[in-house]
């Protein structure tokens, strides 16, 4: 198992990367389960004293048992959430993302060097999936999305969290490109890939990713010992990549939606000519410049110290502001915070986007967030419901599943005993991965370092979206948080514990129950309107009650029983259980609406207008205004 620890870990990385199909749930079922099955054997095993068992300090304790905190209270919140079921998914996600850190913390105890080795895998990972994403530009069949959107999105179905993985693979891949002692062919793949992941980048058309990324390179030139060589690299990869972008930018295959196969296959191919050309170009330059390194170098020793390197990132934005205001930068910057918080404009999905400082809603739901927090300071409205709390404060259509900050949208939801634990598990980890960055040798010091900083462009960039509900990038940040708050500490003794061991696998079975009841729950109702299709009323009926078994904090169940047994024409029952959806979720206006319209088809007038009424309270633009509207109400 020692062995085959780093490798399962490794592919369970990979599948997230890959295939966790967004922020949708069912992916996260199977890619979860494994997470924590895996963290359940491989713990019982360390408690068996069959696997090294890693030593915490004190600000490591503290990093696992606040993050356990947060995922427990996440799970209280169900009893007060006006979504419940949605609470359950968040509970179950919290789970998996715990069971990564769990991971990361018992291969820090299995493998001495493990900041180094990581470091590799996720570039590797991350480089591949940058590959794949690009490659679908290429060949427009492999992005089955590319007709209705231009932006990059694929493999993780999102652009924004596509922008996230370049810019958590750029100080990973400067590391790997700036270290004399690694091979070769690894310095090289690393300056490719430092130019395949600013290509990425900029096609994905993303703001928030693409500051991000330029506070990450930033971060990592400041922080690091051989700023040299990483400036080297980012100067032979980033100038070809801006000019390949900026050359994409103008080819309507590549950037405009809507446009004809023949034309985006046209201008892909013509994309992956150019794509290939100028990173064969990268690569010759980089093994020049490494094989004559000894040469040149003590000619050429470029020294830049950290004081000289913040002057000039502050000389360059001061230049690049003056250049962007025409010389009025006050006038500028209040234009821009007018337009970022204007509510009723856009900033579109083509590449004008990078110079547009409209939030698309981003403001109007961090406001909603602050006042839903207002009305409930201490517990909030339950894990995952601002889509549905955020409804009778909403001021247009627009649709939200999260605020799009991590910051507030723990506050609206979890309150502020979950921010507190939310915070105090990013503090504890800071200060844990501060204690691990000192003892560790100079070479897995870089390696740790680089990870440090893929950590940070994650917490900034989660300040601009909701990356929580993508397995894809939270999964490798807590499997890193975990290996990187234990790294580099000796092993403790070996101690057998069976009963703490069983205890294990018993906590890791429960867990993996618990996030596949509302996934079975889900396929079930999918079967009962199925059934309704095939009109086989009983059938339908015993599916939805089978659903409800699996999952009976969801509506969903309720309304495909209802849907059934009003394919029947038995009306009351069907009224009972849209009641009783609404006695389950009392605040979501979905409950309302259902129940008013089920009354007004048959027959029941002054009820069903009645309850309408409340729908259209608890959301004055949901379906029940336009209803209400026909009945001249």
């Amino acid at each position: 198992m020692r062995r085959g620890l780093p490798g399962t870990a490794g592919a369970l990385l990979a599948a997230a990367v890959f295939f966790g199909g967004a922020s949708t749930y069912a992916p996260l079922v199977w890619i979860g389960g494994l997470a924590l099955l895996l963290a359940g054997i491989a713990g019982g095993l360390v408690l068996l004293g069959l696997l090294p068992a890693p030593r915490l300090d004190g600000f490591g304790i503290g990093f696992l048992g606040l993050f356990a905190g947060l995922v427990v209270w996440n799970g209280l919140s169900i009893g007060w959430s006006i979504v419940p079921d949605r609470s359950w998914e968040y509970f179950n996600r919290g789970l998996v993302y715990l069971a990564f850190a769990i991971v990361g913390v018992i291969l820090a105890g299995s493998m001495p060097r493990l900041p180094r080795a990581l470091a590799i895998a996720l570039l590797g990972i991350f480089g591949a999936a940058i590959a794949w994403a690009l490659l679908g530009k290429v060949i427009p069949n492999l992005g089955p999305d590319a007709e209705r959107s231009a932006r990059l999105r694929e493999p993780l179905g999102y652009s924004n969290a596509l922008a996230l993985v370049a810019a958590m693979s750029l100080p990973l891949a400067l590391w790997a490109s700036a270290r004399r002692r690694h091979p070769e062919v690894l310095r090289i793949a690393s300056v490719v890939l430092l130019y395949l992941a600013s290509v990425a980048l900029l096609l994905t058309y993303s703001r928030g990713g693409t500051v991000v990324a330029l506070a990450a390179v930033c971060a990592y030139l400041a922080l690091a010992g051989d700023r040299a060589d990483a400036i080297g690299a980012l100067l032979v990869s980033t100038v070809p990549a801006i000019l390949l972008g900026l050359w994409a930018f103008e080819q309507p295959g590549l950037v405009t939606e809507a446009q004809s196969y023949d034309t985006r296959l046209t201008d892909g191919l013509q994309f992956g000519a150019a794509l290939v050309l100028a990173g064969a170009a990268v690569a010759a330059l980089a093994h020049l410049g490494i094989r004559h390194e000894r040469r040149w170098r003590p000619r050429f020793e470029l020294t830049v110290s950290t004081r000289r390197l913040v002057g000039f990132v502050a000389a360059f934005l001061l230049v690049a502001v003056l250049a962007a205001s025409r010389g009025d930068p006050v006038a500028w910057a209040r234009d821009g915070f007018r337009e970022f918080t204007n509510p009723t404009s856009g900033a579109g999905t083509g590449p004008e986007r990078l110079g547009d400082f409209n939030s698309n809603s981003r403001w109007t739901w961090w406001e909603e967030a602050a006042e839903l927090w207002t009305r409930n300071p201490g517990r909030g409205t339950g894990a995952g419901s601002f889509s549905v709390a955020r409804r009778p404060i909403r001021t247009n259509t627009t649709v939200a599943t999260e605020p799009h900050n991590l910051a507030l949208q723990w506050l609206s939801e979890t309150g502020l005993i979950g921010f507190l634990l939310a915070g105090g598990t990013g503090v504890a980890a800071a200060f844990a991965i501060v204690l691990t960055l000192r003892r560790l040798e100079p070479e897995e010091r870089a390696a740790a370092l680089a990870l440090t900083v893929a950590v940070l462009a994650y917490l900034g960039h989660s300040l601009l979206d909701y990356d929580w509900d993508f397995v894809a990038v939270t999964a490798p940040l807590a499997l890193v948080l975990g290996a990187l708050v234990a790294a580099g500490r000796p092993r403790a003794p070996r101690k057998s514990s069976p009963f703490l061991a069983a205890a294990a696998a018993l906590v890791a079975v429960a867990a993996v129950v618990s996030l596949i009841s509302p996934w079975v729950a889900t396929r079930e109702v999918s079967n009962a309107y199925a059934a309704l299709d095939r009109r086989s009323v009983s059938q339908a009926a015993e599916a939805a009650r089978r659903a409800r078994s699996w999952n009976p904090l969801s509506v969903e169940p309720l309304f495909a029983e209802a849907a059934a047994e009003e394919a029947a024409r038995n009306d009351h029952a069907a009224q009972e259980l849209y009641i009783r959806a609404v006695e389950l979720q009392p605040e979501n206006p979905r409950t309302w609406y259902e129940l008013g319209r089920f009354e007004l088809d048959v027959g029941l007038r002054e009820s069903g207008i009645r309850h309408l009424i409340r729908s259209r309270e608890l959301d004055r633009w949901g379906p029940a205004e336009p209803l209400l509207g026909r009945l001249g109400l």
